[in-house]
């Protein structure tokens, strides 16, 4: 009787903590992998003028996007092996926001949709 209560409260407890967070509203999180494909996902969605943090993650070694340039941001993002780089930005009120590898032959965007 006391596992299915405990479980019952643990769920619960999360519920709320999802919903705080939701309702404060902080930035999304968003991971993007750094693959022999490129950036996967390559287009994310986002409501307009949304704060967004983008979590880019390399997973292979040999490849042009070791690093990340965001449009707009004079920043050029260096991404080691493994190592998760977030990069704040915020979506624009409408459009599409795009983010590239120093070559441009890997590319991506934040695609903004009405909510």
């Amino acid at each position: 009787m006391r596992i299915p209560l405990l479980t019952l409260l643990l769920v619960l407890s999360c519920q709320q903590q999802q919903q705080a967070t939701a309702q404060s509203g902080a930035p999304a999180s968003i991971e993007i992998a750094v693959t022999e494909k490129g950036f996967e996902p390559d287009r994310v969605k986002a409501a307009a003028s949304a704060p967004i943090t983008l979590r880019f993650v390399r997973k292979v070694a040999q490849t042009c996007a070791d690093a990340v340039e965001v449009q707009g941001d004079p920043v050029r993002y260096m991404l080691p092996l493994n190592v998760p780089i977030d990069v704040k930005v915020t979506a624009p009120a409408s459009g599409e926001l795009s983010f590239a590898c120093p070559m441009k032959m890997y590319q991506g965007a934040i695609v903004v949709v009405n909510r």
